[in-house]
Order: structure tokens, then sequence, then C-alpha cells
């Protein structure tokens, strides 16, 4: 046992390093910049994370993002913390952490979206979907997503418009045309969502029970 867990000790003080090295590079060059009290709380909150034990990751990860509030990975933190700690709110707030600085803004999708929707907020939900299509327009996932928010926000033509587009990046995604085809039948176009149900069988087989009932609407039968 002693090889496994020397092993796994040698992993922390990597993953530590690793993250003493980022604030070295991002943070202002002061000395006030790097005390040891946050480093003592970049220790802290990340042999907690790496343990799973949330609650004690939480306070540290917390002093983190105020006091490096332009690092994106400890609201990264944060955010996975709320999650395992079902606060779906703050976790939402932490999510716009991500989003707000860091370079990649994708990175807090769909999650911030997703928290949101579990916070019951509908209109902050629809929201975020719209700002992950603005920073990664030609992600199909985000436009999925996007697509499916518009549809249940019974706006139709925005969902038609999205889903579309996420048709022609990647014409070859099963749920595209799943989507696709809901919103065609809804929109009265039963050959058009015929098409596309087949379509989605063609290339998810597997997936037969998902649109049978949607292939016998539309007149093709039970496959």
């Amino acid at each position: 046992m002693r090889g496994p867990l020397l092993r796994l000790a040698a992993a922390g003080v990597l993953l530590a390093a690793y993250y003493r090295c980022l604030l070295v590079v991002a943070a202002p060059a002061s000395a006030a910049a790097i005390s040891p009290v946050i480093l003592q709380d970049i220790d802290a909150s990340q042999s907690a994370f790496s343990a799973r034990r949330y609650r004690e990751a939480l306070p540290p990860t917390e002093r983190l993002t105020a006091t490096l509030p332009s690092q994106a990975v400890y609201f990264d933190r944060l955010a996975r913390i709320r999650h395992e700690l079902g606060d779906a709110r703050e976790e939402a707030r932490a999510w716009e952490g991500v989003f707000r600085t860091s370079p990649t803004p994708a990175e807090a999708c769909p999650m911030l979206a997703q928290a949101y929707d579990a916070a019951r907020d509908a209109a902050r939900t629809l929201d975020a979907y719209e700002r992950c299509v603005q920073v990664d327009p030609d992600n199909p996932d985000a436009l999925l997503y996007l697509g499916r928010a518009y549809n249940a926000a019974e706006r139709g033509a925005d969902a038609r418009r999205v889903l579309e587009r996420a048709a022609i990046v990647a014409p070859l995604y099963p749920d595209v045309h799943l989507v696709l085809g809901v919103r065609d039948f809804a929109d009265g176009r039963v050959a058009e969502a015929r098409s596309h149900f087949e379509r989605f069988l063609e290339l998810s087989p597997g997936r037969r029970e998902e649109v049978a009932v949607w292939l016998e609407r539309t007149g093709a039968g039970r496959p």
C-alpha cells in the first residue's frame, strides 16, 4: 500500500505547486500579492478539494476568489464545490466568475446555465445559454442547449434559427435532428419532421425508443 499512497501524496504536492505557479505568473508583481496567507489558502483549498472535503474547501476557496479576483481557476473550483454542496444559486454566481475572468469564457458552459436552471431562474438560464453561444458560436452543444431553451420559452422562430445552424455545423449530431424534428412537428411541418426523425434513427439506431412515438405521429410507423 505504501507505493500508491506515496504516489498520491506526490500528486498532491505537484498540484499545489502547479497552482502556486499559476499564481506567480498571473498575480500582480508585489510581495503582498503572494503573501503566506494566500499561499496557505491555496494549499488548504487544493488539498481539501482533492480529498472531496467540500465544506472544508469552501472557506479558503471563497477567500481566494476575493483576494485573487482575476483568477478563473478559483471561481471554477468554487463553482464545483457549490455544486457538490447543492447550492445552485451560489454555484451560478461562481460560474459567472469563470465566465467573467477566463480568457475562454466557454469553460463555464453549459454549467452556468444549468446552475441557473437548477435554481429555477428561467430568465437567467436562457440568458446564460445565449451568452454561451455568443462566445462559442459554432459549438453544436451550445446551439442545441439554446435551441431547447428557446423551445421551452415558446420562442419557436429563435429555436429554429439556432437549431438549423446546429444542423449546418454538425450534420451528423443525432440530437440536433431529434430536437429540430420536434420543432418542425410543432410548426406543422410534418414531412420535414419525419425526415429529421428518420435521420436521427440512421445516426443513432440504438436509440429507437426515443424516436418511435415521433415516427408514429408523423405517419412513418414504428421502426
